[in-house]
């Protein structure tokens, strides 16, 4: 079994000025000799909405800008900058660029967009930090138990859509579905990606809890235990 939370520094910053100027001082704060500061943005026409980081590309040679478009394949080791990113970017990211990432700086495309992840990562704030004041919705105990088996058991280098991995996901959402057991779909892909889930799987994720929430049923092979929501009760009480 392996552990795969994410371990590396993160931080996220507010989309002004202010946050924009923290951003990079904080990623620069995070190199070290011969790292690569990346500078990450959906398209590549994007980075030209922010005069501050089109100069940071431009005007250092130890700085990349690289583009989900374009794969998000980080090239050198060192921080990342995400500029304008949701949840699915931070999973593309952590597909083509988990290990070499050294620090991870998120500016979201909007609050929401990142929320779950905020909520869940607990990063540095950066910046007018107003947005991520007050209480944010937990998951169910229950849940996180599901999602950490879950998170030992699939592989992660495979597709959640299809074959076994997609009988484990499944079987264990409905089968906390029927045991009543609320689910938010938006807050276990923060959840996943909390927890190195990457690529597209944690998008998938979402959108099977958001199907099964408004009572579709994909199809899977049942492989949970007659006493999985048992085990998973015991184990959110402290039994196990």
């Amino acid at each position: 079994m392996f552990d795969r939370d994410v371990d590396y520094p993160t931080a996220v910053a507010s989309c002004d000025d202010d946050g924009v100027d923290a951003a990079i001082e904080w990623c620069v704060q995070h190199m070290e000799d011969g790292d690569m500061l990346t500078v990450w943005t959906a398209l590549k026409s994007n980075l030209g909405n922010c005069p501050k980081l089109e100069r940071l590309v431009h005007r250092n040679s130890n700085v990349e800008h690289v583009t989900g478009r374009g794969g998000g394949y980080i090239r050198g080791k060192g921080p990342v900058l995400m500029a304008w990113a949701d949840m699915d970017d931070i999973g593309k990211l952590m597909r083509f660029g988990g290990r070499a990432t050294r620090a991870l700086c998120v500016i979201p495309a909007y609050d929401e967009a990142v929320r779950p992840w905020v909520s869940a990562v607990r990063p540095q704030v950066l910046g007018d930090g107003s947005a991520w004041e007050g209480a944010v919705p937990e998951l169910d105990p229950v849940v996180v138990e599901a999602m950490k088996g879950l998170t030992l058991t699939v592989n992660h280098n495979n597709t959640i859509s299809a074959g076994y991995e997609k009988d484990m996901v499944v079987s264990a959402l409905l089968a906390l579905h029927d045991a009543g057991i609320e689910m938010d779909g938006a807050g276990m892909q923060g959840w996943a990606l909390a927890h190195g889930w990457s690529g597209k799987n944690p998008e998938r994720l979402a959108k099977y809890v958001d199907d099964i929430n408004v009572g579709k049923r994909p199809r899977c092979r049942p492989v949970a235990r007659e006493d999985y929501i048992g085990r998973l009760r015991s184990r959110a009480a402290g039994g196990e």
